[in-house]
């Protein structure tokens, strides 16, 4: 387990220094007739880029975050997913979740996702899995966000709210969309408390790539309550994350000792291992915290109708 400040970069340093950077190939035989093997390397799809090959090393295939489809199950039990119910899965991401509901559940899954190559990809992995009509990933724009009301029965988030600048807006529309008595799962990177951000977290907010800004617990509580949203569960997930956050790179780190990484590779290894250690370093403070919110909309009709 890694654990301390820096335990990304120096694992990833101690690992650099005392490796090549070489790359043992996953080879494929040819049937050539010939008394040995002559073996060639996989081809990269068009969409797989380095970093996206490298996110899917560290999380899984089909994932550009933590958690794969165990991990998405269980937060989806909370649910209680038919194929009769619709699905909204806000930052998509490579649309690893979107797929596991799909897969396990027969639901159909809308996904929105800002990148656009994470848009295409994911795109393509829907195809490649046999989803392409039953899990669609759309690119949008958080600013801009807008859907037809009472259209969706569940939306699902993974660590994507933070990176929305005008959250209250986003969030009137998560509301106006969900039906009546419908729920919203997300989980999200919360401030334990409204105040200026220390060193560690300014550094984070100022080099993230999505951008970062983080409310507060009493903030979503706050505007959820003027909302017509009631919030069933909120629990605080902060040491399954960092654990699973870190094993995970900690796993990756350790097949690289064996395999090696090839050169053009190298850069979104760096880069990637930095977004984490900032993160890290940003929870390790105590005033960041991973959050999971389950939100049911009022049925705000039976209550005029009560009146």
């Amino acid at each position: 387990m890694l654990r301390g400040k820096n335990a990304l970069r120096n694992r990833l340093k101690a690992w650099w220094e005392g490796y090549d950077l070489v790359e043992k190939p996953q080879h494929r035989a040819l049937d050539l007739g010939l008394d040995h093997d002559v073996r060639y390397e996989r081809e990269r799809e068009y969409w797989e880029t380095s970093r996206l090959e490298l996110v899917q090393r560290v999380w899984g295939e089909g994932f550009s975050s933590p958690g794969g489809a165990d991990y998405i199950m269980n937060m989806v039990n909370f649910f209680g997913l038919d194929p009769a119910h619709s699905v909204l899965d806000l930052g998509a991401g490579l649309g690893g979740a979107a797929r596991t509901m799909c897969e396990n559940l027969g639901v159909w899954v809308t996904g929105l996702e800002p990148d656009a190559d994470l848009v295409e990809a994911a795109t393509a992995l829907s195809v490649k899995a046999g989803m392409g009509k039953k899990v669609t990933i759309e690119q949008f724009d958080p600013d801009t966000f807008n859907m037809k009301a009472k259209s969706i029965d569940c939306v699902f988030s993974k660590e994507f709210l933070f990176s929305v600048k005008h959250k209250r807006e986003f969030l009137e529309m998560v509301e106006i969309l969900l039906k009546a008595k419908g729920q919203f799962l997300f989980t999200d990177y919360v401030y334990t408390q409204r105040h200026m951000p220390s060193g560690d977290i300014k550094v984070w907010i100022d080099n993230e790539p999505m951008g970062a800004h983080p409310w507060a617990m009493q903030d979503y509580q706050d505007v959820f309550a003027e909302l017509h949203l009631d919030i069933r569960v909120t629990e605080d997930i902060t040491d399954s994350f960092r654990s699973l956050v870190t094993q995970s790179w900690a796993d990756y780190i350790d097949s690289l000792q064996r395999k090696g990484i090839s050169p053009e590779m190298a850069p979104a290894l760096v880069d990637e291992v930095e977004i984490w250690s900032r993160r890290i370093q940003a929870i390790e403070t105590g005033d960041l915290r991973i959050m999971r919110f389950h939100v049911i909309k009022k049925d705000t009709e039976a209550l005029m109708s009560d009146w």
